[in-house]
């Protein structure tokens, strides 16, 4: 990316939010790369951007609990001095509800906005929204409400007796700020990665990165440099051992398959990451057995579902399954979208069920070929949540094959993540949507869900079911590959 003269950057503001406090503990390189170097970062999501029109819902509908509320004070225009001047004269002068007060430190230097501050009696209390469903347990929110206290205490001598958090079944959950020693820690961390000239050298795991808005810039960097962070196989907590003995590349890991072993890193560890290291300096396969694929008939299998998990009202909202036909033709992607109406979770369960069941009936020897274990979990949750015909949880849990863990054990492919969509790109595979991916498709269900125009949603429920086709495709182009490709 070409950027312009440092000179030429305009200066911002470092203010220290309750986010930037919990930026620092999760992942100082962020909170560092957002006041320094923000344009670094990639747009959000449609993902991201439907959890924002939910977590706006959430408030529209949290607010309107509070008819005589005022504001917004801070909408994002105009002086957030002069905001935060007006919240404090309507703090100490009234007891009305503030919706967005601004909240500013003498020094300028620290800043809140919660969603609302209202008075219940003689208590204040401090409510925000989050879309987790058990934010009490989350230390973050914590730390962002101990944040709220501290300034409600420095510029009005306001103790708040209350805190809480509407969360995203839309019930009110009492939450205890962290403590104040906690606070302290985390208040001198982010000023301390703020006041930082040099980006820190930091990389966490890849699914701890991935949503990122700076991941491409943290990671095709670490590629570049062939950092040993990248590799799967290298664990966090060993990383320190690695560079302890001068092992900090790919091609110094990759050495270490017939030398040394890292003082306090188990032999078998290393040698794997080694092997991995190979593969990537070597920029091919290697691998470690043959590969062992059953030989019967294949059914590859592959489910859409929302992140939310159970408490999701449709956890599943695509059941995709193809029949191998053989030879080089390809399998029609079968999608069983679940109903909007009531009863549609349900009835896609069922009729999933029973075309499972007719093609166990019919081959008996039949495999579902699925990655991970994402599609096994929630057939066993299905079969909690709605029944199933007795002895079929067995049957199908006995047809089950995982082809990512065949993978694992069978070679090492010089790839960040064993994730199916680097997999099959990398071996010439594309999905006819590049954008596609599982948060897009659940962005794309929720906007299906969200419309009242029938032909549009018809329209989003196709683009998911074409996306999920191409991931059996995908699948079915791994395991051919690991056939061709793998030593007998």
């Amino acid at each position: 990316m070409t950027h312009a003269p440092d000179d030429a950057r305009p200066a911002r503001t470092a203010r220290l939010t309750g986010q930037a406090l919990t930026t620092a503990a999760e992942c100082p390189r962020r909170l560092w790369l957002r006041q320094h170097d923000a344009r670094e970062g990639t747009p959000p999501t449609d993902h991201q951007r439907v959890l924002r029109e939910r977590t706006a819902v959430l408030e529209r509908e949290t607010l309107a609990r509070f008819p005589d509320r005022v504001g917004p004070i801070w909408n994002r225009e105009g002086s957030f001095a002069a905001a935060a001047a007006e919240s404090l004269r309507r703090l100490r002068e009234e007891r009305v509800p503030l919706v967005r007060p601004a909240l500013l430190s003498p020094d300028g230097r620290r800043s809140s906005v919660p969603l609302l501050l209202w008075w219940d009696g003689g208590t204040l209390a401090v409510l925000d929204v989050r879309l987790a469903h058990r934010p009490q347990a989350r230390s973050d929110f914590a730390l962002q409400l101990a944040h709220d206290r501290a300034l409600l205490r420095e510029i009005a001598g306001i103790e708040p007796g209350r805190f809480e958090i509407v969360n995203g079944h839309g019930e009110t959950i009492a939450v205890k700020p962290a403590s104040e020693s906690a606070y302290a820690r985390a208040l001198a961390a982010a000023e301390a990665v703020l006041a930082r000239e040099d980006e820190p050298d930091l990389l966490l795991s890849h699914s701890a990165c991935r949503a990122c808005a700076f991941y491409d810039h943290c990671w095709d960097r670490a590629e570049a440099e062939r950092r040993i962070e990248i590799l799967p196989e290298v664990q966090g907590a060993h990383v320190a051992a690695y560079h302890a003995a001068g092992v900090r590349t790919l091609v110094r890991l990759a050495a270490l398959a017939t030398g040394r072993t890292p003082a306090g890193l188990p032999e078998a560890v290393v040698r794997r990451a080694a092997i991995a290291a190979a593969a990537w300096r070597d920029d091919r396969a290697v691998w470690l057995r043959a590969p062992r694929l059953p030989e019967g008939p294949c059914v590859w299998l592959d489910f859409e579902g929302d992140a939310r998990g159970e408490d999701a009202g449709i956890p599943i909202y695509l059941w995709g399954l193809a029949r191998e036909p053989g030879g080089d033709a390809a399998p029609r992607g079968e999608a069983i979208v679940a109903g909007l109406d009531d009863g549609g979770d349900a009835r896609a369960w069922q009729r999933f069920v029973a075309r499972a069941d007719q093609l166990l009936a019919a081959e008996p020897g039949l495999r579902f070929v699925h990655w991970d274990q994402y599609e096994p979990l929630w057939v066993r949750r299905y079969a909690a949540r709605h029944g199933a015909p007795p002895g079929f949880l067995e049957r199908f849990e006995r047809a089950t094959f995982d082809l990512k863990r065949a993978l694992d054990q069978s070679v090492r492919l010089p790839l960040r993540s064993y994730s199916i969509k680097f997999v099959a790109r990398w071996l010439g595979f594309a999905w006819r949507n590049p954008e596609s991916g599982s948060e897009w498709s659940a962005a794309r269900f929720h906007r299906a869900c969200a419309t009242g125009d029938a032909a549009e949603r018809e329209r989003l429920l196709r683009e998911i079911a074409e996306y999920n086709e191409d991931d059996l495709l995908a699948m079915r182009a791994i395991w051919r590959w690991m056939r061709a490709s793998g030593p007998a």
